[in-house]
């Protein structure tokens, strides 16, 4: 009697199946993690921005919606950056950017990412 070997039909489309499903994930997950990344670096320039100069709020917020304009970021909309003031002084020391990328997956499932990331420059209080 021979023995069958290598996999089934069925063995073939179940497993074709879940590389099907797992680069869906991945297809959605990607690009959503390379927009968060790229608000990673532009939040580190402006924490190197605020430190070394004195900005007001205005300035700060045209300074990174031109930064992310450059960078294509369209997750982070105004409304989702917070931008605070020293204790003494009127200038920019703090900024929040805190925004939620929803994805479709598949039929009425979504994927959904939360991103925050926090820069504060003030110094510790003693």
């Amino acid at each position: 009697m021979k023995h069958q070997k290598g996999m089934t039909l069925i063995s073939w489309v179940f497993v074709l199946g879940l590389i099907a499903f797992f680069a869906t994930i991945a297809m959605r997950l990607v690009p959503m993690y390379q927009e968060y990344y790229a608000v990673v670096q532009i939040m580190n320039s402006m924490e190197h921005e605020i430190r070394n100069n004195q900005m007001t709020r205005q300035q700060v917020m045209v300074m990174m919606q031109r930064r992310f304009n450059t960078g294509y970021i369209s997750s982070v909309k105004p409304e989702n950056v917070e931008i605070g003031r020293g204790r003494d002084t009127a200038y920019v020391t703090r900024i929040v950017v805190d925004y939620e990328v929803r994805k479709p997956f598949i039929a009425h499932i979504d994927l959904i990412g939360h991103f925050r990331k926090e820069i504060d420059v003030e110094p510790p209080t003693r």
